[in-house]
């Protein structure tokens, strides 16, 4: 990744955090520098239209915005106290709550925007549960996982101990079902005054797996092609992301096998398998990681074969792929 827009989004995402929560007083810095892909904020309803084509919620934040949460079938409702889903009939006037919602506004009075999510029931004395996103993960040798989120601002850490849900489902979920691309609720009330801050949490609640287009952008931010998020997880086309990294890529019509190597490292990549690598490419050395599936097995449309973009991070280290919003930086 550039070192310089990583610690640019680490800096902005850091400031906006002063602003966006009245429980976040640890993180407190001075104005954004850019633009964050999720904004959050205590406020008040004012107003419900929960029965009309475009259902909303118009609410008054704490700083005095006047805003209109535009609702779908994927907008969340939290109970913070108890990690469990919540109904939106259940929300009155008047009632305070903490939403999280697109930074993408309208010009209109009030501004309307699309609710991603909704934490009912706040307890003064904690923070409300956290919406975030899986921008890139660390796993380490305890079991334990780190990931980092909030625009690059924070590294949150879960330990064996660490309660992992599903939200509305009674799936049975671990550690490792936090990927890159994951969307999760977690609780936690203070943040090491670091850059990125640190934190840790003992809940997590996740949030179902969503398809979408991601924007795949190299160095110097230029954009070099399409990757997917796919039932959580991010794929990538495995060839021109390898080659943007230095890897050569080479097609085993025989095998039916992508090799990639960059004279350093060197992996075999199967489609149809969820199998994953890493080996030595050094002539006379000796080395290999244990194979390991990564949530999806690799596959071949139009000639072009699709690996998850974790498969990078085990090739070159954690942190070669990071996500912001729709943005794969690799």
């Amino acid at each position: 990744m550039n070192v310089k827009r990583l610690l640019a989004g680490i800096l902005s995402a850091l400031m906006m955090t002063a602003g966006l929560s009245a429980f976040a007083a640890d993180t407190a810095v001075s104005a954004p520098v850019s633009q964050p892909y999720r904004l959050g904020a205590q406020a008040t309803v004012t107003a419900l239209n929960l029965t009309a084509e475009q259902p909303s919620v118009t609410v008054r934040t704490a700083d005095g915005q006047t805003l209109q949460l535009n609702l779908s079938d994927q907008t969340a409702v939290l109970d913070t106290r108890t990690g469990a889903a919540a109904a939106l009939s259940g929300i009155r006037t008047g009632d305070t709550l903490y939403a999280w919602y697109s930074p993408a506004m309208t010009r209109s009075i009030p501004a309307q925007t699309a609710c991603e999510a909704l934490v009912v029931h706040l307890d003064s004395a904690h923070s409300p549960a956290h919406l975030l996103t899986a921008e890139s993960v660390t796993g380490g040798a305890d079991g334990s996982l780190t990931v980092l989120t909030d625009n690059g601002g924070l590294l949150l850490t879960m330990d064996k101990n660490t309660a992992v849900t599903a939200y509305r489902t009674k799936n049975a979920l671990i550690l490792s079902d936090i990927r890159l691309g994951t969307r999760f609720f977690a609780w936690y009330d203070a943040v090491a005054a670091s850059y990125p801050g640190q934190a840790g949490t003992v809940k997590v609640v996740v949030l179902p797996s969503e398809n979408r287009s991601l924007t795949m952008v190299r160095e110097g931010d230029i954009a070099i092609g399409t990757a997917r998020l796919e039932n959580g997880v991010v794929m990538v086309p495995l060839r021109k992301a390898a080659e943007s990294l230095g890897f050569t890529v080479t097609w085993n019509s025989r095998e039916r096998n992508v090799h990639l190597t960059n004279g350093t490292v060197q992996t075999v990549v199967t489609p149809g398998e969820d199998s994953y690598y890493m080996a030595t490419a050094i002539a006379g050395a000796v080395g290999m990681s244990a194979p390991s599936p990564l949530g999806a097995a690799s596959y071949v449309v139009k000639g072009v074969t699709w690996a998850p973009a974790e498969l990078l991070d085990v090739l070159l280290g954690s942190g070669t792929v990071s996500l912001r919003g729709d943005v794969l930086y690799l």
